[in-house]
């Protein structure tokens, strides 16, 4: 169903049309999906204007307005004031540099407004991203139905209107996508230079540097399935021996991380500041187990008949359930390190609350791979097409009237 809304798209001469689909695809998908949440995002706005009590950067220009919501005011307050940190309080140091220096990049652009930098680098960032995992599926399966399909379902995902929206999700989602192609290609300086962007974007961004070092073992013949043979240990030691270098470029991916973590303690004497400061939001480690029994039991002691419901708790235990159950199948499809991200991507906020996961989601691109090899089955399609979209313009529609989702 998907892959022929593709067909319309070339008027160029057949050999045109082969040559720019890369891009062109990507643009399509991009363009369909902006103008549902866009639309849906001002018709909210203009039929059901959200508290003018809430922080309104922009209340003279909704197109502007309605991508500034929740944590948008903290990257705003960066890109203005600088970082900040004070001990027992919500500071800004919890959030990490990369998006907001970008968006400094983007000012003089966007006439020194900070909220239109962002949007522009969101959107950008997210433009970018899916032409990259288009080609990574096209690396992986050999087929632009499903390639066309990863980044539809994934531009079309409930809560896909985060990567338009004053938010870092798109960021992160294309230099962790960019940082696997360039891996699987086995250009392991443009993986290690994407991989630190990443570690720059979000704490669980550092975890593409295993990924990265496990693709450069399975490059090298060593992997899981076969530790137990002899020869899979003798090619590990003729690799270390004959591309030691390339390692070395792996191994400069937590930079991204450990160079925020030198400017906290340089500013404020503390390198974990962005986990210090989490306690001011009230997350406390307690293991993933525990949390889902905690937020579980809360959302079926609530009265549902009054429809006062904890139902954020259904779309963020719904999108942990998801991702672990593809856990096993991404696994054997496409490899250790596509799991490996799946489970720690989704573990580790777990571990403090099922708050966002429904976010989180939505920028561990080993799902869409999945999704879009199973697209080829009809039914599945039209469920996914329909469901995904319809979803998407409700949530945004809730994100913009200052609803928390995710």
């Amino acid at each position: 169903m998907l892959h022929q809304l593709s067909l319309p798209l070339p008027h160029l001469p057949a050999i045109e049309w082969k040559r720019w689909k890369w891009i062109l695809i990507p643009l399509a998908v991009f363009l369909i999906t902006r103008l549902v949440i866009f639309g849906s995002a001002y018709l909210s706005e203009v039929a059901l204007p959200s508290d003018p009590n809430h922080w309104h950067p922009h209340p003279d220009n909704l197109f502007l307005d309605i991508w500034a919501r929740w944590d948008s005011k903290w990257y705003v307050n960066i890109v203005n004031n600088g970082y900040w940190f004070q001990l027992g309080q919500e500071s800004n140091v919890a959030f990490f540099p990369l998006y907001p220096l970008l968006m400094t990049v983007v000012m003089p652009l966007a006439g020194q407004d900070a909220v239109l930098s962002g949007i522009v680098v969101s959107n950008l960032c997210l433009f970018l991203a899916l032409i990259y995992l288009y080609q990574l599926a096209l690396l992986e399966f050999g087929d632009e139905a499903i390639a066309f399909r990863t980044i539809y379902y994934l531009a079309a995902f409930p809560t896909a209107f985060y990567f338009s929206a004053v938010y870092t999700e798109s960021t992160f989602l294309l230099f962790s996508v960019a940082t696997v192609y360039y891996a699987r290609q086995q250009a392991w300086g443009w993986a290690a230079l994407m991989g630190l962007l990443a570690s720059a974007s979000r704490i669980v961004g550092v975890l593409v540097a295993m990924l990265v070092g496990l693709e450069w073992l399975r490059a090298h013949g060593w992997t899981l399935r076969d530790i137990h043979r002899r020869q899979t240990w003798l090619n590990l030691l003729v690799a270390l021996r004959q591309d030691w270098g390339n390692l070395l470029l792996i191994g400069l991916i937590p930079l991204g991380l450990l160079s925020y973590m030198a400017f906290l303690f340089l500013s404020f004497k503390d390198p974990i500041a962005f986990s210090t400061v989490q306690a001011a939001w009230y997350r406390q480690n307690i293991g993933p187990i525990a949390v889902l029994q905690r937020d579980l039991s809360t959302l079926f002691s609530q009265n549902f008949a009054t429809g006062e419901i904890w139902w954020k708790v259904i779309l963020d235990v719904s999108a942990f359930a998801l991702a672990m159950a593809l856990v096993p199948v991404i696994w054997r499809r496409l490899g250790t390190s596509y799991a490996l991200l799946i489970i720690l991507g989704m573990v580790i906020p777990s571990m403090s609350a099922t708050q966002s996961l429904s976010r989180y989601i939505v920028v561990l691109f080993p799902v869409f791979l999945i999704l879009g090899s199973w697209g080829r089955f009809p039914l599945i399609d039209r469920f996914l097409t329909v469901t995904f979209t319809l979803l998407l313009g409700i949530c945004t529609a809730i994100f913009v009237n200052w609803v928390f989702i995710a």
